[in-house]
């Protein structure tokens, strides 16, 4: 799951998002950046992952802020984006698309209840 038509057999993640067309907004390009850091040089085969973990981080932060403000719209459009990366990345496999997607749903569902 590492080789990407175009990018090379070690392409990274930064590399594969950056290939995604139509790019996001300027904005929304930097919080992407942002959320995933380090995780940028991480192999696209750990493209998945690495974005619902991303997500991950920031809803649970948005969650955490309860002074949250109408600034942070963005950062929900991000976890957003993160998301439909990872989906993206994994339907690239559709044999496995079902398993993944479930998985995304349940992991996001156990962020809910661990608020709740």
């Amino acid at each position: 799951m590492n080789d990407v038509p175009g990018l090379g057999d070690r392409a990274t993640v930064g590399a594969w998002l950056a290939s995604r067309t139509p790019p996001p907004p300027s904005l929304l390009r930097s919080r992407l950046t942002d959320a995933l850091g380090d995780e940028l040089s991480r192999e696209v085969g750990e493209a998945e992952r690495v974005c619902l973990e991303a997500a991950e981080r920031v809803l649970e932060r948005l969650v955490d802020d309860s002074a949250a403000t109408r600034q942070e719209a963005v950062d929900l459009l991000a976890a957003d984006a993160l998301v439909t990366y990872a989906l993206e990345r994994a339907a690239e496999h559709p044999e496995d698309f079902e398993e993944h997607a479930s998985g995304a749903i349940e992991r996001f569902g156990r962020l809910s209840e661990a608020r709740g």
